[in-house]
């Protein structure tokens, strides 16, 4: 009972310092947004998929969506990577000019979000005792192609 008021006490606390953070960089521009670590921020949530603070970011900062690091991955490329589902899921709230503005957009080895997508992460089947077979399956029904190729040229498909 104790570690249970004490994990809701902390996550109360966070939840205060996430909207401190998030009240402070409304109006910020790019130079600042670097200065506060909000780029690294952002892709930090990304990768570890913590979407109430991306959320909250993009909120107080829309231009944070489009963070990129030093190889041109964004948000998306890093919820890809680690099949974060539930940060992936927030490329259907982009209107269509944005949307395609990620699809499109590749990093510095020419990878777009397709290519990531498609690469095999020996590191997502940890604890796993399923074979490759069942762990391609299991990668299949995660990223579904259709969520992309409804707005990725179709050039992309193609060998």
């Amino acid at each position: 009972m104790q570690a249970m008021k004490k994990t809701k006490y902390s996550h109360y606390q966070v939840l205060e310092i996430l909207k401190y953070f998030s009240e402070s960089i409304q109006g910020f521009d790019d130079k600042q947004l670097r200065e506060a670590s909000a780029h690294e921020a952002m892709l930090y949530a990304a990768e570890n998929g913590i979407i109430e603070f991306i959320n909250a970011m993009r909120e107080a900062n829309h231009d944070l969506l489009s963070v990129v690091d030093n190889s041109n991955r964004g948000i998306f490329w890093y919820a890809i990577q680690n099949r974060r589902r539930n940060v992936f899921k927030l490329i259907h709230s982009l209107n269509g000019l944005e949307m395609e503005m990620f699809a499109n957009q590749k990093d510095t080895f020419g990878s777009n979000l397709l290519h990531t997508a498609g690469y095999f992460d020996p590191l997502s089947n940890r604890g796993s005792r399923s074979g490759p077979a069942m762990q391609i399956q299991k990668e299949i029904r995660w990223f579904k192609v259709s969520h992309l190729s409804q707005f990725t040229h179709r050039y992309y498909f193609i060998g």
